[in-house]
């Protein structure tokens, strides 16, 4: 009996211990699936993030100027030089007289016998410039002249004569156009002037009271007179025959300080252009050459080229 009780104490044992066993091998197998699927696969190792690049400092915006940027001022018109004689192109330290030819034949009726001349901006009357000549000092001209060929044809072809077309010469003021003539110290000639206060002949000029008054201190006028050249009373030089190709005179100093003093032109003054000696024609005739007894005397067109008006 007692063995019956120990072998069923065996038997039971060995039934719990089975049972025993059987438990341990299912948890182990259950404990490996789950580190299988629940253990995280090993993760790449993180990459350090790259460093955040510090933004560029911001550049301070330039400080708000207050002032204007100073205005350069703009460039001043440079106008002509200031006058040098010295530096006018055929200047001559030693030179005692002057020869001036004119560039074009002017042989228009009461034109410019000199032409005109050109500056910056426009044109003008050419004449001798005042500033030229010497204070207190009297000034001999000779003024050369040709006629026309069509004036030439009329002569030949007795179709007029020096009488019945006038052949005149004014030298005058640039400035005005006032002959010097007409006053009779105003332009010394050896020629005769009708405003001659000595004159014992009168000048009529074409037939016509151009020249004298019909009557002089009331008396009545003496014979004619016909001279090659004499001086009308309105300062014109005539010319009556066909033959005379020149002709002289003297401006007296009294007259040439005048210029001078009024020689200059004014900027500031559009009828103080400056003054000086030209000579109005009356037409058929042209001069060629003028010869003045002072050196370094020069027109107003020849001192505009070298850089001064």
């Amino acid at each position: 009996m007692k063995k019956m009780l120990a072998m069923t104490l065996a038997l039971s044992l060995a039934a719990v211990m089975f049972t025993s066993c059987g438990d341990t091998a299912s948890d182990n197998s259950s404990a490996e699936t789950t580190t299988t699927t629940t253990a995280a696969t090993e993760a790449p190792e993180e990459t350090e993030a790259p460093e955040e690049t510090e933004a560029p400092a911001e550049t301070e915006a330039p400080e708000e100027t207050t002032a204007a940027p100073e205005e350069t001022e703009a460039p001043a018109e440079e106008g002509p030089a200031e006058f040098d004689i010295t530096k006018v192109e055929g200047y001559d330290e030693s030179a005692t007289e002057s020869v001036i030819v004119p560039e074009s034949q002017i042989s228009d009726a009461w034109a410019n016998g000199l032409g005109t001349y050109e500056f910056d901006g426009g044109s003008g009357d050419n004449f001798i410039d005042g500033r030229c000549f010497k204070r207190d000092t009297d000034v001999h001209m000779v003024v050369e002249f040709e006629y026309t060929e069509t004036y030439n044809s009329m002569i030949a072809d007795e179709a007029t004569d020096q009488h019945k077309t006038q052949i005149v010469i004014g030298p005058c003021h640039a400035n005005g156009w006032n002959k010097f003539g007409e006053e009779f110290e105003g332009l010394v000639t050896d020629y005769p002037s009708v405003n001659d206060p000595d004159l014992t002949e009168y000048v009529l000029a074409n037939g016509e009271d151009l020249a004298t008054p019909e009557t002089k201190d009331n008396k009545p006028k003496k014979e004619q007179v016909w001279p090659d050249v004499f001086v009308k009373g309105d300062g014109f030089i005539k010319i009556g025959n066909h033959d005379v190709t020149s002709i002289e005179f003297t401006i007296p100093a009294a007259e040439i300080n005048k210029l001078i003093d009024n020689a200059t032109p004014d900027p500031d003054n559009e009828e103080a252009w400056g003054d000086g000696i030209l000579f109005q024609i009356g037409g058929n005739m042209y001069i060629t050459k003028i010869t003045i007894d002072q050196g370094n005397i020069f027109t107003r067109g020849q001192i505009a080229k070298s850089g001064m008006a």
